[in-house]
């Protein structure tokens, strides 16, 4: 049989689509040609669905490693990731930095963050930034209730438009924790009580949103169009569109169980939607001699299909914990949908610093040479890849 009378079939692949069209021979190209148009108007349609204020499912986040790849990282200001690889033998692609809210413009953020920033690219390494909800003096900036309604607005579209301008890979974290009652963004107190309107996890979620929106950029109308759909006001701004690089990622970053541990505390009672998160983070520490692995494998569990994980913040907790160390590794490893894997090492002479933990250090230097571990992030440019 010639070539002409098999079966062809045309595979269309768009970004988030998939579509199958087989098309019998030539001849027949007449009939399945109304087939192949239907296809594509459907591929299509499921693109410019989301009309570019939130992600489309399908489509891979930004800053996301190849693979079985996974990224690792340093948290804090004691030693980033150059001190971070001497001490360890290991490349760390990412730098986990908190900003403090700041809406006054004083006291250097901007400068903070471009200098965060000039620093990654000298050191060949991502940032990952906590949007803090606390000022300097600790106390709360904006409630989650004030953020959904615009209140800082102005705050969030500076941010935006840094961390666009740069046109590099950067994993925003707006504040997390957010379901331990240490958070300011908390809706619960450590009693159990619940805390005002203005703190409901509702208004977490729509605050989360509001942020999302704003520093992914785009097209001011769809931003908006989104807002109003979620029961929030529009922007108050002039422009038509905002900076957008396309590599600005959200993560969306709970306790794996609510602290205090009541039924409207959960991760879930937090999540803005699938929509507007990029990646999905946990943060464990060890005490004592114990984690609470249970509730880190739930939050797994959870939403790693739909979001890659990130081990945000770990460490045991004030002692030399080289056990802990291993028993993260080997997590990481057992759990494919994980891309990235940050130690917390604090700042100064804090109690989570792995310089003064030999054992720890020992532990993480031998489970790091692990292939998954090296040019995850930057792969290409990094001179040991």
């Amino acid at each position: 049989m010639s070539a002409f009378g098999k079966p062809c079939a045309l595979r269309l692949d768009l970004p988030g689509t998939m579509t199958d069209v087989t098309i019998v021979n030539p001849v027949s190209l007449r009939i399945q040609l109304p087939l192949l148009i239907t296809g594509l108007l459907v591929a299509l349609a499921a693109v410019f669905a989301t009309g570019g204020a939130a992600h489309a499912g399908a489509v891979a986040p930004p800053g996301i490693p190849p693979a079985g790849k996974v990224m690792l990282g340093v948290a804090g200001s004691e030693a980033g990731p150059p001190q971070f690889n001497r001490l360890t033998g290991a490349t760390h692609e990412l730098h986990l930095v908190s900003i403090n809210w700041n809406e006054s413009r004083e006291g250097g953020w901007h400068y903070a963050i471009d200098s965060r920033f000039r620093d990654a690219k000298r050191g060949n390494y991502r940032l990952m930034i906590h949007v803090a909800p606390n000022k300097d003096n600790q106390l709360e900036g904006r409630s989650p209730g004030a953020v959904a309604r615009g209140a800082a607005d102005r705050y969030l579209l500076d941010l935006g438009a840094v961390v666009n301008e740069r046109d590099e890979y950067v994993y925003i974290r707006p504040p997390a924790e957010m379901n331990g009652h240490w958070s300011v963004w908390a809706a619960y107190n450590k009693n159990g009580t619940q805390r005002n309107a203005d703190h409901s996890t509702t208004n977490y979620r729509k605050a989360f949103i509001r942020m999302a929106l704003i520093v992914r950029g785009g097209s001011v109308a769809t931003i908006n169009r989104a807002l109003r759909a979620n029961g929030m006001p529009a922007l108050a701004t002039s422009k038509a569109e905002l900076p957008a690089s396309g590599k600005v990622a959200l993560v969306f970053n709970p306790q794996g169980r609510g602290a205090p541990d009541v039924a409207g505390n959960m991760p879930a009672a937090y999540y803005p939607g699938k929509a507007y998160v990029d990646y999905v983070a946990n943060d464990v520490y060890e005490q004592g001699g114990k984690a609470n692995w249970a509730a880190h494998e739930a939050l797994y569990q959870r939403y790693a299909k739909a979001h890659p994980f990130i081990v945000a913040e770990f460490a045991p907790w004030g002692y030399d914990g080289a056990s802990f160390v291993k028993k993260m590794f080997a997590w990481t490893a057992a759990h494919p949908r994980t891309v990235g894997l940050i130690y917390y090492n604090g700042s100064g002479s804090s109690i989570f610093r792995l310089a003064g933990k030999p054992r720890s250090v020992a532990a993480y230097k031998a489970a790091a040479r692990a292939p998954r571990y090296r040019c995850a992030g930057l792969s290409g440019t990094n001179a040991t890849c």
